[in-house]
């Protein structure tokens, strides 16, 4: 099936558009080289939507159906304007970046979790505390500076790589205990360590002493507050 022309008037609109709204997000997520074809195309949609003033250059309307501004897209990528990474598109030439003020507040962030080791505290509040919004918390696990293992339990990318080796060169069976022990952390940062290493822990080691013989029967203890009949006639 032969493919219509895109009219130059409309290809023209969708590429401004395009190109505004991948630096709109880029400048809103300093630290995301990309975004799903989908979601750019919404905000291309998002921004066609607002009516600018009628003189000016981006007065005409985007008519392009959803299809024909995905072709626009994939064409600006074929000419080397915007880069491709399977489903996803974002300017070319991108690199995460962050300004100096953010940058510093960020390693301090990043500088306090590898202080508490392997139990690190919510890097929600943490990141309060200096500054960081939520949002740049996100982008910081998205770009793999932060590699978040449970709610709530976040590592910085350096420190997950010296625990997973450490754990793969325990020989034995690794358990909560053990790994609680061993890391000096908390039991719910080991479940969530071993949860995250797709490790099953062994199980808990059974309490020592002596065990009743197979086939003997169970001692009757009399509960609290009940009298012991046995023998008495």
């Amino acid at each position: 099936m032969t493919i219509g022309a895109i009219d130059p008037e409309q290809r023209r609109v969708a590429e401004r558009l395009v190109l505004a709204a991948l630096r709109k997000f880029h400048r809103e997520q300093p630290l995301t080289v990309d975004l799903r074809m989908d979601a750019l195309v919404s905000r291309v949609r998002a921004a066609a939507g607002r009516k600018p003033p009628p003189r000016h250059r981006g007065a005409t309307a985007l008519t392009l159906e959803d299809a024909d501004l995905r072709r626009v897209i994939e064409e600006m990528a074929d000419d080397g304007r915007l880069a491709r990474n399977g489903r996803r598109v974002g300017l070319a030439g991108t690199r995460p970046t962050l300004d100096p003020e953010m940058a510093e507040k960020v390693d301090r962030l990043l500088e306090g979790l590898r202080a508490t080791g392997a139990a690190p505290p919510r890097v929600d509040g943490l990141a309060g505390r200096l500054g960081i919004p939520r949002a740049l918390v996100d982008q910081l696990r998205a770009g793999g500076m932060l590699r978040q293992i449970a709610p709530g339990i976040d590592y910085p990318a350096d420190v997950w790589s010296a625990l997973s080796a450490r754990l793969a060169g325990m020989g034995g069976t690794l358990t909560i205990a053990r790994v609680r022990d061993d890391l000096h952390t908390t039991r719910r940062h080991a479940e969530a360590i071993l949860a995250a290493l797709d490790v099953h822990p062994g199980p808990s080691q059974r309490p020592s002493g002596p065990r009743r013989p197979l086939g003997q029967r169970r001692t009757h203890r009399p509960s609290f507050g009940q009298r012991d009949t046995r023998g008495v006639g």
